[in-house]
């Protein structure tokens, strides 16, 4: 076939044509598309990624421009190359008009995204129960599941704290106890977001109160280790076991007691916490000691202990007066006045003293209360206030000067660290002491 000049033109108009629509579309001018529609230009044509005309106008929540394209004949299921076709657009941003207009001219249901996220998975997750009321209406699966992690409709709605959504699909009989390839339920992902009522309507259809991922973490620490205290509350009020325990052996109570979360910790005592449970024991005990824990975990600790560590003055209150025994010690003879002294602050020193005033403690690794006022206590406190603690435990008796089983001192520790106001004055009260510090006879 042979081109003249004129056809070559012919068909750079046509395609500037095409192209006018969806720039008309994506500038909004109505005028245009109309101008546009009427001289009868591709209303299919497509950008480099496939986008359309009509993809255009669902995206940009123009109901009249979507009426008129269809109108013109616009293709209802063309997809671009991420497979994105109107009616998943139309999901995405939650339009419930446009989502029945393309469903009216015939659009797919099935349809799905190139990671196989369908309509109804993007509609629950934009919050739109009238979208997925439509949707459902016209004969799309419940429960399908897209392949990467295995989530469906209505983990999603859950996931993004959409009650209205959670309830739709419930009535519409999608599956509460159906998990997703990484072991979440849809009431996982309510009570991560701390949707009290998806909590709710989850465990009236039948989910169990007492799930767990794989890593141990049942959905009542779920809540708590992600500050929910409605949802906390709604599981609790439903049945949910307050001292059920992860891998590590933290229990709820372990996770509010650490946050300092007051509210939480009295609802769980008021439940039946156990206030002196321990979690699990450590790997590799007599490594680390000092209370702090901080650079390496160490086992079997209450969460008294946690919350003077985590300088939680009312927590620990809360606790003692709910039957916390202060004399109990973590796996590797840590004590209470040894976590307190690892937060770094005086006034929850003075507080664990009150009830554990035993300054020669000594853990299974030679740390003291004066290893723990230097270990770690930085990420907490800060210079002027950690020399608080050590003049405090120095005033009590504490040994200014002793060795762990590394052969490291409180002097060396904060050197390190390096929190140099704590070896100064641990220097001076060495030498006031009368004796030298054993860094200096190290130099």
């Amino acid at each position: 076939m042979r081109f003249t000049i004129l056809t070559v033109l012919s068909m750079q108009l046509l395609a500037a044509g095409d192209l006018r629509l969806i720039e008309a579309v994506k500038d909004q001018d109505h005028k245009a598309v109309d101008t546009l529609l009427l001289a009868h230009v591709d209303v299919n044509a497509t950008q480099p990624d496939g986008a359309t005309p009509l993809a255009w106008a669902v995206y940009l929540d123009q109901a009249d421009t979507v009426d008129a394209l269809l109108k013109a004949g616009a293709k209802v299921n063309t997809a671009d190359e991420y497979g994105e076709t109107p009616l998943t657009l139309a999901c995405a941003t939650g339009n419930t008009t446009v989502i029945e207009k393309l469903l009216t001219a015939g659009a797919d249901v099935a349809a799905a995204r190139w990671n196989g996220e369908t309509a109804l998975m993007i509609a629950a997750r934009s919050g739109s129960a009238a979208g997925v009321k439509a949707l459902l209406a016209h004969g799309t699966k419940v429960d399908t599941v897209e392949p990467h992690k295995g989530q469906n409709a209505l983990m999603w709605a859950a996931a993004e704290g959409h009650a209205d959504v959670v309830d739709v699909l419930i009535q519409a009989g999608a599956d509460v106890k159906a998990a997703s390839k990484a072991g979440f339920t849809p009431l996982v992902f309510a009570a991560q977001k701390g949707d009290a009522k998806s909590v709710s309507s989850l465990l009236h259809a039948g989910a169990d109160v007492n799930t767990a991922v794989p890593a141990g973490y049942a959905v009542l620490e779920i809540a708590a280790l992600s500050g929910k205290n409605q949802a906390a509350e709604v599981l609790l009020n439903n049945g949910a076991k307050v001292d059920t325990a992860e891998k590590a052996g933290n229990t709820a109570l372990h996770v509010a007691a650490q946050s300092g979360d007051m509210d939480l910790v009295k609802m769980l005592l008021a439940k039946g916490a156990n206030p002196n449970v321990k979690n699990a024991a450590a790997q590799s005990s007599g490594r680390t000691g000092g209370g702090g824990g901080f650079f390496r975990p160490i086992g079997e600790q209450t969460p008294l202990l946690f919350a003077a560590r985590a300088n939680h003055g009312d927590v620990m209150r809360a606790l003692v007066a709910a039957g916390a025994d202060p004399k109990v010690k973590a796996q590797d003879g840590s004590t209470l006045l040894m976590a307190a002294a690892g937060s770094g602050h005086i006034e929850t020193v003075q507080y664990a003293y009150e009830l554990d005033p035993d300054v020669k403690a000594v853990t299974e690794s030679g740390r003291t209360v004066m290893h723990a006022s230097v270990l770690g206590s930085m990420l907490t406190s800060t210079q002027p206030e950690i020399c608080k603690v050590v003049q405090f435990l120095a005033d009590k008796g504490a040994d200014l000067d002793p060795s762990d089983s590394t052969g490291r001192t409180p002097v060396m520790l904060a050197d390190l660290l390096p929190i140099d106001k704590a070896v100064d004055l641990l220097t001076k009260l060495i030498k006031q002491a009368g004796k030298v510090p054993k860094q200096a006879t190290r130099r």
